[in-house]
């Protein structure tokens, strides 16, 4: 190999990886619009979603969705480097330390014989399977991009991708949901969300290995 060959050899070989949050959004981006046309194509939206968003107990399953995702894949990105500790997630606690805040407050201010229906509900198997569902995408899109860090702990680094995959989720089901009480999406929602991020927390920590 000639000299000059040989260094271009080299250069090419320095080039930096794509950062893995561009990385990361190049893949969720398209797997939540997926999500997003798949809800609104079977299910469709809420007929009273305009009123709906007037009611702050209603828009609150889209913040804690939303703010559970962020949060979640933040600290995901963060994990993907090596080094990183579990403090990194400390900040995604906020969001079900508010979500069981808001339950205690839904329980207190709900009459006792209107809580179990305000808790059942009457869509509680489709919220069980439609958030596990629309994650699926975004789980995958999630723990392909970190297999491009380095993440010393794949299990906790994939129980975030999981976290924030069914948080983002749960907002986009949000949509079609009529479900308004507090003691109903932060249990069942809640439960989805826990759902989608044990199972991502054991793919993880087989496919982040390294």
């Amino acid at each position: 190999m000639k000299t000059d060959d040989l260094i271009r050899v080299l250069a090419r070989d320095t080039l930096a990886e794509p950062p893995l949050v561009r990385g990361l959004m190049a893949g969720l981006v398209p797997a939540l619009a997926i999500a997003l046309a798949g809800l609104l194509g079977v299910m469709g939206p809420r007929a009273d979603l305009v009123q709906a968003l007037a009611n702050p107990l209603s828009v609150m399953r889209f913040v804690l969705g939303l703010a559970l995702g962020a949060l979640a894949l933040i600290a995901a990105l963060r994990l993907a480097r090596p080094g990183q500790g579990r403090g990194v997630v400390l900040p995604v606690l906020v969001v079900p330390a508010v979500a069981g805040a808001l339950w205690i407050w839904a329980w207190v201010a709900t009459p006792d014989e209107g809580r179990q229906m305000a808790m059942v509900g009457k869509t509680l198997s489709a919220c069980l399977t439609t958030i596990p569902a629309l994650s699926v995408l975004p789980v995958v899109a999630g723990l392909l991009a970190l297999r491009r860090g380095a993440p010393t702990r794949p299990a906790l680094a994939g129980a975030m991708v999981g976290l924030g995959s069914g948080g983002l989720a749960a907002a986009i089901y949000a949509l079609h949901c009529t479900e308004d009480s507090p003691l109903f999406y932060v249990t069942w929602y809640g439960l989805a969300i826990v759902g989608v991020t044990l199972a991502s927390t054991l793919i993880g920590a087989r496919a982040l290995r390294w």
